[in-house]
């Protein structure tokens, strides 16, 4: 689901009540097709996003100076060379003008896919969409949750810019509703493109893996003396690694209980006979996960061991450097066909799956359609430029 996430953040969140058919939304326009117009605030919003993205790849270099804003001494990060994250070098502003074009042909293109598909937004859907627009514009994305300290509207970001409401609301919410239903329209079950339950079976057990673990702490937190600054006695949590009898003794266990999983014994059991041999585990210590093995969320160290296991097989591997912070986990590879039912069968994890597959196969159609279309581009988009941006922040922290 990457790539049509990284789509849909492009095109964060905005929309108005529009006439899909014959699209005419401002006097100013700045791409265009026959039946489709964007208002100069799309492209200023996407200009602006690319910006803030290119900003994030400058910061990774040494030579940038994140408090300044500038890299190699006092240089505009404009200026300097990026690498994206698909390996993309170009200077920053040239990437950041490429991309909003990118971003702006994108969002004619799901207007044209919507339109050729005959999709339609029902009036309940929209209104939520309008409803967090608005939410955004005059408070900002967390003031729903944390209240006035986090009171940050967007206005107050897009305004000074020359993004209007209306140009905000286009670019993201409703750009994201279009390429919902243009989605569903292609690949779900009455789709031009349907993806069969069968063939979306057979993606999930060749590319996802299911799995389930418990872990041990090799080290102990003990309360040990000590004297603060001031000469006052007091005391400090210090991690203190096992003795190496104690580590042996896991071991042992753990490897007995790989051999129960060999000799046909289920995971269950396992967590069982641990919980059973140490008292002070007071509930299931497991941690699970189905996913595509690069997409898991657990380290590295664990997905390397899965990617070398059999289904149905347990490993136990230690994991840290210090002494002091190691863990030992038990790992088990559960058959990925035990969870078919749980994803292709239920709705919200079925959607989850068929993104995973197809994701990839609707950016490069939205690509193409952005290349094939007729597109006129307004003069009036080049008298915005990065470096806009650039100095109002300066003006801003002056």
């Amino acid at each position: 689901m990457r790539n049509f996430t990284k789509i849909l953040c492009v095109v964060l969140s905005l929309m108005m009540i529009v006439s899909l058919a014959a699209c005419s939304f401002t006097k100013q326009y700045s791409y265009k097709t026959d039946d489709t117009e964007l208002p100069i605030g799309v492209y200023i919003y996407n200009l602006y996003s690319a910006y803030n993205q290119a900003q994030n790849f400058a910061q990774s270099s040494d030579l940038y100076d994140s408090e300044a804003g500038t890299y190699d001494g006092k240089k505009s990060f404009l200026k300097m060379e990026i690498t994206d994250d698909d390996g993309v070098t170009a200077t920053a502003d040239e990437w950041i003008k490429d991309k909003a074009d990118e971003y702006t042909r994108n969002i004619l293109a799901i207007y044209h896919e919507f339109n050729e598909l005959g999709c339609t937004i029902d009036e309940a859907t929209e209104e939520g969409y309008q409803g967090q627009a608005k939410e955004y514009w005059d408070y900002g994305p967390y003031y729903q949750y944390y209240g006035e300290q986090y009171l940050n509207p967007y206005s107050d970001i897009f305004e000074p810019i020359g993004v209007s409401y209306d140009s905000f609301y286009i670019a993201s919410f409703y750009t994201s509703a279009m390429q919902t239903e243009v989605f569903k329209a292609l690949y779900e079950s009455s789709g031009t493109e349907a993806v069969s339950d069968d063939d979306l079976t057979a993606f999930f057990t060749e590319n996802y893996v299911s799995y389930k673990y418990f872990s041990v702490n090799l080290y102990t937190t003990e309360e040990q003396p000590t004297t603060d600054e001031e000469g006052n006695e007091t005391t400090e949590s210090v991690d203190v690694a096992l003795s190496a009898e104690d580590v042996q003794a896991y071991e042992t266990e753990m490897a007995g209980y790989k051999d129960t999983i060999a000799a046909g014994g289920s995971y269950d059991d396992v967590v069982a006979a641990y919980m059973a041999a140490h008292t002070d585990v007071e509930s299931d210590p497991t941690q699970s996960g189905v996913s595509i093995l690069d997409d898991a969320s657990i380290g590295d160290e664990l997905k390397d061991e899965l990617g070398k296991m059999a289904e149905g097989e347990a490993s136990y591997l230690t994991v840290g450097d210090d002494d002091n912070t190691k863990v030992m986990y038990f790992l088990y590879k559960e058959p990925i066909a035990n969870q078919v039912e749980n994803y292709i069968g239920d709705e919200t994890q079925r959607d989850t799956v068929l993104h995973e597959m197809k994701d990839d196969e609707f950016e490069k159609l939205l690509e193409q359609v952005g290349e094939e279309l007729d597109v006129t581009v307004s003069s009036a988009c080049s008298s915005y430029q990065p470096k806009t941006f650039e100095e109002k922040n300066k003006k801003k922290s002056s």
